[in-house]
This record gives structure tokens, sequence and C-alpha cells, in this order.
């Protein structure tokens, strides 16, 4: 699918990787819907073009309605938040927004999905052999690896079993840690600990992938037919924590002291057929970073602007 000129929605656009996702599809040429309950968080995106349809993912007839003349659906939309493991919450807006999204893309008769797993679905191990596809994944129906991760399993395996049902074509892709800027979850850490004079930092190998890398992803795959019943490990850069946090002092210009500490080991990934198939690819962090710290900046004197002159 050439994404110019078609009309794709995205749920979940006012959160953080919704917006990286909604700005990529608009460089692109497309029309944006983006599927929110609340569109006042994100009447930045508004002014860039991305028409706003509001729907709860509890509400399946509102769902339908907002996807209406979409040629396809990027199904973003879920709970991650490092202060709710509840079962109950995750439960109810991964599994079960999962189902009602879907059943609305067949009701409004859309024929594409690209689905945002995550490669929690993995059975984690440290060291090699490298986590691929054809990796072992958790039991979400015995609730392994947690609320988050359990939900988020269910919620790819119906994303597939609804698509076959009725004929949907979906992709999904499976990120590591994601970051970008208006993220409240891991960054706001991440600040406080570079505040700090000295950071002691492991050298545990863990993928962090970039909101817009993963949004070039999510397009790669809607322009590749073939993707179509397939999942993508979409996990990050093979780097350490340590590397993480020394693009970050270069992209902040900081002065304090970045202590490695020695941890030998970590989560090994290969992302190689998703960057073969979607056009998948990593920048260093140091250039990341600073378009987080940059895109921050710009968004919180835009509020205050706003602010002053409402």
């Amino acid at each position: 699918m050439d994404v110019e000129n078609r009309t794709i929605a995205v749920t979940g656009a006012s959160g953080m990787l919704g917006a990286y996702l909604c700005k990529a599809l608009l460089r692109e040429g497309a029309h944006v819907v983006g599927v929110v309950r609340n569109p006042d968080k994100a009447r930045f995106l508004e002014a860039e073009g991305v028409e706003f349809r509001r729907a709860d993912l509890m509400d399946r007839d509102a769902l339908t309605t907002a996807f209406q003349g979409c040629d396809a659906v990027i199904s973003n939309a879920a709970l991650y938040s490092v202060l709710n493991m509840r079962w109950k919450d995750n439960y109810a807006a991964n599994k079960l927004g999962t189902e009602n999204v879907y059943e609305a893309v067949a009701a409004a008769g859309v024929p594409r999905v690209v689905h945002i797993s995550t490669f929690g679905v993995y059975k984690f191990r440290l060291g090699l052999p490298a986590i691929d596809e054809s990796s072992a994944v958790i039991d979400g129906t015995k609730r392994e690896g947690g609320a988050y991760r359990a939900t988020k399993q269910l919620s790819e395996s119906l994303a597939f079993s609804i698509s076959e049902k009725h004929g949907i074509a979906t992709t999904a892709l499976r990120p590591a840690g994601i970051y970008g800027a208006r993220d409240h979850n891991a960054m706001p850490y991440f600040r406080m600990l570079m505040a700090l004079p000295i950071v002691p930092v492991p050298t545990f190998r863990f993928p962090f992938v970039h909101a817009d890398d993963l949004a070039r992803a999510a397009i790669g795959a809607l322009r590749n037919e073939g993707t179509a019943g397939k999942a993508y490990l979409t996990a990050g850069r093979k780097d350490t924590l340590y590397e993480f946090f020394r693009g970050w002092k270069q992209a902040a210009g900081k002065r304090n002291w970045l202590l490695p500490v020695p941890v030998p080991t970590g989560v090994q990934v290969d992302c190689s057929q998703a960057e073969r198939d979607l056009g998948f690819d990593n920048r260093p962090y140091a250039d990341g970073l600073a378009e987080c710290f940059e895109s921050d900046a710009q968004y919180r004197s835009d509020r205050v602007l706003t602010a002053s002159t409402a």
C-alpha cells in the first residue's frame, strides 16, 4: 500500500508513540485520523493536519464509526505504565481493547492493520543465542511475564485470530524499550538519574528504539503487503544501557560522570528480518535523544505560549 493520499487511523494518537506515528504518516502524505479518548491531549497534532475522531477502546460502536472510510489502521492504543501493573486494568485495555478495535475494523470494512505489540511477548533469556522471530513466547493465558507482558501476548494472539476470521491483513511489530519526546514512563526516571553528579550505569545489554524509527517501520509494513500475517522484532539497537546513557550525556551536553558497572551479559536481539522487510533502522542514541530534548523543549514552549494567549 502506498500511504500517500490514503486515510490511515492511529489509535492512541495522543500518546508518545501515537504522536510519532501520526507525524511520520503526515510526512508521507497520508490523511491521518487520530482515534483518541480525549483529543485535548494532542491539539498540537491537529495544527499539523491530524483529524481527530473520539472513541474509547471499550466502545466498539464508536470505534467502528471512527474507522469508517479508512484504508488502514495502526492499532497502537494500549496500557503501559510502570506504575500500574494491575491485571484488571492491563487486561481491559490490552486484551479487551484489542478485541474491540479488530471487530470494529472488520465492521468498518478496513482491510489492513499494523498492530503494535512488544518484544515482551518473548521468553527472555540472557546472552546468546539472540532473540528473533522464531524464539519462544510466553503464555498470556497463564499470566506469564506479569500483567503487561501477558496481556500484550493475548492482544497479539487475538489480533491475528480475528484477522484470520475476517480476512484482515495484519502485521505485528514487537519493539523493546521505546524512547521519545513527551514520554511519561521511563524518561522522567532517566532524567532524575542524569541530574546526579556521578551516575553508576550497568553495562547490561538491552535494546532501546526511538519512537520515530518504530513509526517508520510501521509505514514500511503498510507498504509491503508481503508482511501481512507476520510478526517482526523491532526491538532497537544492540547496545548496552551504559551506551544509552552515554548518548544522553552527549545529546544533553552534560558534564557529570558516568561510572560503568560491568555486567557482561544482557538481552541479545536480531532484528534483521525487520531491517530487510520493513526498512527498519536505528539511529544512534545521541541523535535520537537530541531529537527528544528538542521536541520536548518546543512542546513546553508551545504550551506556555498557548496558555498565555488563552
